[in-house]
């Protein structure tokens, strides 16, 4: 039995944030990036940065032809970097990184069926505040079309 299109979907992000390294040419090397936990436990001892992403809510759109549905599927990520000497810098690589590993160029593609995909505007601490860790909160929306 084959997986759910919106499982497909989201294992292909995730794949596309694995990704995110220096060895592929991003400016960061993600330590970790927890795809199943409620919320991510981070202390002294986690290395940063680490991303987690995260359901935020699901939604039919419409019914297309054959009884197809659009479906659009929003997901946040959440990525925790150290904070101190260059915060700012390191914020904005991750931005960056981030949103070329969404942005490839290459369509998502399932069945020939193109996926979208829409990012919303990144909520991000002052890097300048001196917290121990700095998040950026960065939605992301998919749209897709499944079989009924």
């Amino acid at each position: 039995m084959s997986q759910p299109k919106s499982t497909q979907v989201v294992n292909k992000l995730i794949q596309r944030l694995a990704a995110i390294s220096t060895a592929n040419g991003y400016h960061t090397d993600v330590a970790d990036l927890e795809t199943s936990a409620q919320q991510v436990q981070i202390d002294h001892h986690t290395t940063l940065p680490v991303l987690h992403l995260h359901n935020v809510e699901n939604a039919i759109t419409r019914v297309v032809a054959g009884g197809a549905r659009s479906e659009k599927r929003t997901l946040q990520i959440d990525a925790y970097l150290k904070g101190g000497q260059g915060t700012r810098e390191r914020q904005d690589d991750m931005l960056d990184d981030l949103y070329r590993a969404l942005y490839t160029g290459e369509k998502i593609k399932l069945d020939r069926l193109a996926v979208e995909i829409e990012t919303g505007v990144a909520a991000l601490d002052d890097a300048d505040l001196g917290s121990r860790i700095v998040p950026i909160y960065l939605p992301v929306t998919i749209t897709y079309t499944s079989e009924r």
